[in-house]
């Protein structure tokens, strides 16, 4: 009867405090029958042949909550955790595992005249703002994980200055008249006493009306280090649209992005994005590189198709070309209530002879390695890419 006794009370420390906050549960699952290769490239040891299975569709779940501070004052909070590679058990080709917050998740004050304050770890102003629609991959196509093969990471060809910052400040302001601007400052993490921080600043802005949405952002990051006129593949790190491996003190890397979409009233989207980098050279002038992206959706009653089409241009400055690369991506889903989707996609990535662009969110690898993850995501420079898959969607 004690035992009994004293086992109730300890719940009752346990549940009293989660019944009284304001938590919110909410996330989805999804997973996908796929097919996926990378060939053609300039050396075949990295060649991936038709590679079938099922594929986690970028799942992920979190936790949420508001406080009522009063004055229209609130305390924010969420804790998003990501269910990495949930059909394999936890653990990636490349041997990451998922971990608890590791995705956006942040502590802060929200307030109805002067707007938000996060701190913690939480996508970039630029990432965030410029996702209007116009960053279609992401947007349109891939959260609705009609294509997540297309999500964006610093190896794919568009929104490469995106980011998830850690030990970071944000700032949102209220929006006025529909506009809304927003500010991001990640403290650097890899020091060095010569070179000093990574640190990273970005500065946003966002226009909404009706259908229309137009965005801006700027993004700076300290003291990293560029190839000096990479005159082959072999002396740029593979991943190699960041070209940067190391600190420099005073050689920075800068982005810029502007992003817009109109969605009519009969349901179809027209959407656009252009991205410009500049990669701080430590001998010679800088190296650029545009981007840029098209994509048009159609909702047909419970169904929605989209397609666009993203090209990475050549890299300016470089001593050897062949630095750019192509995507197209046609998307399909069907909802079959609010919370289940059914979902289909196909996409196709062709590289450049120097371009290793590999998809964001299931990239492929030659080999089921831990060891991949510190060199790249191990796709041949040159290689054509190809998935193809259908799935389902689970929201909560």
């Amino acid at each position: 009867m004690n035992k009994k006794i004293i086992a109730i009370a300890l719940a009752g420390v346990f549940v009293t405090p989660l019944a009284m906050a304001d938590v919110t549960i909410y996330g989805f699952i999804s997973a996908a029958v796929q097919s996926a290769s990378a060939t053609g490239g300039t050396n075949s040891t990295y060649n991936v042949p038709n590679r079938g299975g099922v594929t986690d569709q970028n799942s992920r779940i979190g936790f949420k909550g508001t406080e009522d501070l009063g004055n229209g004052l609130s305390s924010i909070w969420q804790v998003e955790s990501s269910m990495k590679s949930m059909t394999e058990g936890g653990t990636s080709d490349n041997g990451a595992g998922a971990t608890f917050g590791t995705r956006n998740t942040f502590v802060g004050l929200q307030d109805n005249t002067y707007g938000a304050v996060r701190l913690g770890y939480y996508d970039s102003a630029y990432k965030r703002y410029t996702n209007v629609g116009a960053n279609f991959m992401q947007d349109t196509v891939a959260d609705t994980e009609g294509a997540s093969q297309s999500k964006t990471t610093s190896y794919s060809i568009q929104s490469r200055g995106d980011a998830r910052l850690k030990n970071s400040v944000h700032y949102d302001s209220p929006v006025w008249a529909g506009f809304q601007a927003g500010a991001s400052y990640g403290f650097g993490e890899n020091n060095t006493q010569s070179a000093g921080a990574t640190s990273q600043w970005d500065v946003a802005g966002a226009y909404t009306q009706g259908g229309l949405k137009l965005a801006a952002a700027y993004n700076h990051l300290d003291n990293t280090a560029g190839v000096a006129n990479a005159s082959t593949a072999s002396t740029v790190p593979t991943g190699n649209t960041t070209f940067y491996t190391t600190q420099a003190a005073g050689v920075n890397t800068t982005f810029y992005k502007l992003a817009a979409s109109y969605k009519f009233d009969f349901g179809t989207m027209l959407a656009s994005s252009f991205e410009h980098a500049s990669y701080g050279n430590t001998a010679g002038s800088n190296l650029t590189q545009n981007d840029w992206t098209v994509g048009a959706s159609q909702d047909i009653g419970n169904a929605s198709v989209k397609l666009s089409y993203s090209k990475l241009g050549n890299l300016n400055n470089a001593s050897s070309n062949d630095w750019g690369a192509k995507q197209w991506v046609l998307g399909a889903t069907y909802n079959l209530s609010k919370q289940t989707q059914l979902l289909a996609y196909a996409t196709r990535i062709s590289n450049d002879s120097n371009q290793d662009v590999n998809f964001g969110i299931d990239p492929l690898y030659q080999t089921n390695s831990s060891t991949i993850g510190a060199t790249g995501t191990q796709v041949s420079a040159g290689s054509t890419l190809k998935a193809i898959g259908a799935g389902i969607k689970f929201s909560f």
